[in-house]
């Protein structure tokens, strides 16, 4: 007696006559249904919000493999899609000149004051030798004379 010789094959796999014809009632029924269902009715009744609370993002981005993300993205084509022309009109050049060009100029200002102050002390230190009296350093606000005097 052959053993295969009372099955049949259902989905890929030998099941008893028995089992077959109630397997194959489900398959159809299962199909029709599937057939008659809207699913944009389905998905209309479906609140989104309350499915994304239930996901736990980072376990999620804990499974990407970033690498392999970066890696497929071809960095010559992002860059062949960018417009320098467009890009250079929303820079604002002039703006960035006159702020680079303003902070050296501070900067020399801040230096041509150092000097002016330096060379104002060594005139004064000069000045007294000539009178023969001592430089007692700039003058200052009465209030700070007083606390360094004492």
């Amino acid at each position: 007696m052959d053993p295969f010789g009372r099955r049949r094959s259902v989905g890929g796999r030998l099941v008893p006559r028995v089992e077959a014809l109630p397997q194959a009632v489900a398959e159809r029924a299962v199909e029709l249904a599937v057939s008659a269902l809207d699913l944009n009715a389905l998905l209309d009744q479906v609140d989104l919000n309350a499915l994304l609370d239930r996901i736990d993002l980072n376990r999620v981005l804990a499974r990407v493999d970033v690498e392999a993300v970066v890696d497929r993205v071809d960095v010559n084509a992002v860059v062949e899609r960018i417009d320098i022309d467009e890009l250079a009109e929303q820079t604002d050049l002039g703006a960035v000149i006159a702020a680079s060009s303003s902070g050296v100029a501070s900067d020399l200002l801040d230096v041509v004051r150092s000097q002016t102050v330096g060379l104002d002390e060594f005139i004064a230190r000069w000045i007294g030798r000539l009178r023969r009296r001592p430089y007692t350093g700039p003058p200052g606000p009465t209030g700070l004379q007083a606390k360094a005097a004492s």
